[in-house]
């Protein structure tokens, strides 16, 4: 069973026009409730073109949510579900990271909504929980109160789908006692609480109980009179069935009939799908085979269609928001525990200092025996741990003397340099355990020479030539053979000669200012608008 989704949008548009007063922004506002209270019935195209407009001027984070909300609404009317999410994910990121509770119950809310709509109710499940706690902590009771009736409505649609009619009158009449009704009849209230009534007229439906759900329908419908609603087929929808129960066929056919005129406006996929299914049942119950099947058949191919949807919220999706996630998550806690983060690097820094000079005295002592005896390539390294490896190559550059102090022949430097160009050709840096007095031995001589040949004609320390030479490696790799952008981050590192996925990753960002997994996800979507 799926929602009625009038209520929904009753609810969401409340909600914006009464979050729009806590904005800044006039000029934002004004067309911000423009396209909420006039464009979105009247001209989709104009509410499309604002809306779109606001979220590239929006500055503040509230004017974000509002924006990525009216797209959200805007992608759903359309029938777009999968820009609906993407849109109401941002928001929720957003709401989340700024700890906007009353926002963050709303888009939670109608996530929970859209990702019940596609069948997805475990993700919609915990996007209702999230709504409920988030709720709890709003500072505005009427808000609080509106969104708790949603939440209750929203728990009822899932014991729908999952055929717990018992329970969801237990939701529908917590409900009911929420909404506020005073001797005026208030038609908000009104509207809500018809909503209600409808939806236990369906519960009393499923439960077999037609005479309690023919007086919930008639009441629905009674409160919403004269007025012009969405909620309407619905209800007429729903007192179909009913007469098809008790084989009143031309009754049921009468309310059928009434239907059929809202199909044939807007996107109303849902209500199709649930008329088609009373269609069927309908001819069904009239011996009409071949016309019941019809309208099965049409009502499962607008199933299929949503089922298809979401298949199609696919890992790509989740990956664009955990980095916009990752964005705003890190940016506020970076805001809140400045102190501490100082804090913490002032002590790793101390701590870091200090064992840097002893591994500087250590290293010393090997400096002072090489200057010694230029033949001390035969000094063995494996007694340095390898866990200090990189500091270790490090040390070796700023130990080496500069190209500037050392004479050299020239036909010594073009032996040498030649001698270079071969162990690089051979890839000799995708060696894991490679340093500098490895290079000096491969090209045969020592390791002051060998630095002078890397500062000469690479410009670059023993270190910094490796990571980049790596790095640059597997980035050629990626270019050629773009079968590797399914392979894991951490065998790349390891095809590029880095000890670790965090060495990899750091020197990745270093030479390309974006991490592995950003470079591979901009590549793949290159070589996609290419095809």
């Amino acid at each position: 069973m799926k929602s009625v989704g009038f209520f929904i949008f009753l609810f969401f548009i409340f909600c914006l026009i009464c979050q729009a007063k806590g904005g800044s922004g006039d000029d934002f506002n004004r067309r911000y409730l423009d396209v909420v209270v006039s464009l979105v019935a009247s001209d989709s195209k104009e509410a499309r073109r604002v809306a779109d407009s606001l979220a590239k001027v929006a500055n503040t984070d509230e004017q974000k949510i509002k924006a990525f909300m009216l797209l959200a609404k805007l992608d759903e009317n359309k029938g777009d579900m999968k820009g609906c999410i993407v849109n109401a994910m941002r928001a929720d990121t957003i709401s989340n990271a700024t700890l906007n509770f009353s926002w963050q119950a709303s888009t939670s809310g109608f996530l929970a909504t859209s990702f019940r709509q596609l069948g997805l109710l475990k993700v919609s499940e915990r996007y209702l929980s999230k709504a409920e706690i988030a709720n709890e902590n709003q500072v505005d009771v009427h808000m609080k109160t509106l969104t708790k009736i949603n939440i209750l409505h929203e728990r009822a649609f899932h014991c729908f789908e999952q055929h717990r009619y018992s329970d969801a009158k237990k939701y529908l009449k917590s409900a009911a006692e929420l909404i506020h009704m005073d001797g005026q009849e208030d038609k908000k209230a009104l509207l809500i609480k018809a909503t209600n009534d409808q939806l236990m007229g369906i519960c009393e439906l499923k439960l077999g109980n037609l005479v309690a759900a023919e007086s919930y329908l008639n009441a629905s419908l009674a409160k919403i009179g004269s007025v012009e609603s969405n909620l309407r087929p619905y209800i007429m929808r729903a007192k179909a069935d009913v007469e098809i129960e008790r084989n009143n066929l031309s009754a049921a056919l009468q309310y059928l009939q009434m239907v059929d005129p809202y199909l044939t406006s807007g996107e109303v996929e849902e209500l199709k799908m649930l008329t088609y299914e009373s269609w069927a049942s309908y001819y069904q119950k009239i011996g009409d085979k071949s016309k019941s099947l019809e309208f099965r058949s049409k009502a499962i191919d607008i199933k299929g269609k949503r089922d298809q949807v979401a298949r199609d919220i696919s890992d790509d999706l989740i990956e664009i928001f955990n980095i916009r996630k990752q964005y705003y998550k890190n940016r506020y806690t970076l805001a809140i525990g400045l102190i501490l983060i100082i804090t913490i690097i002032a002590a790793v820094c101390m701590i870091y200092y200090a064992k840097l000079k002893i591994l500087y005295r250590t290293k010393y002592q090997v400096i002072h025996d090489i200057q010694d005896n230029d033949d001390a390539n035969t000094i063995s390294t494996t007694r340095i741990n390898s866990d200090f490896s990189t500091v270790i190559n490090k040390l070796e550059n700023n130990a080496a003397i500069k190209a500037k102090e050392i004479n050299i022949a020239k036909d010594t430097e073009e032996r040498l340099y030649q001698a270079f160009v071969e162990q690089e050709e051979a890839h000799f840096f995708l060696e894991k355990s490679v340093t500098l007095q490895h290079l000096a031995t491969l090209m045969g001589t020592n390791m002051r020479y060998a630095s002078y040949i890397l500062q000469k004609f690479r410009g670059k320390d023993f270190y910094d030539y490796l990571q980049s030479s790596r790095v640059e490696y597997i980035i050629g790799k990626l270019k050629t053979s773009p079968e590797l952008f399914d392979y894991k981050i951490s065998f790349l590192a390891e095809m590029s000669g880095f000890t670790s996925l965090s060495r990899f990753s750091s020197a990745f960002k270093e030479v390309t200012g974006i991490p592995p997994s950003a470079f591979i996800h901009f590549m793949k979507k290159e070589i996609d608008q290419k095809k």
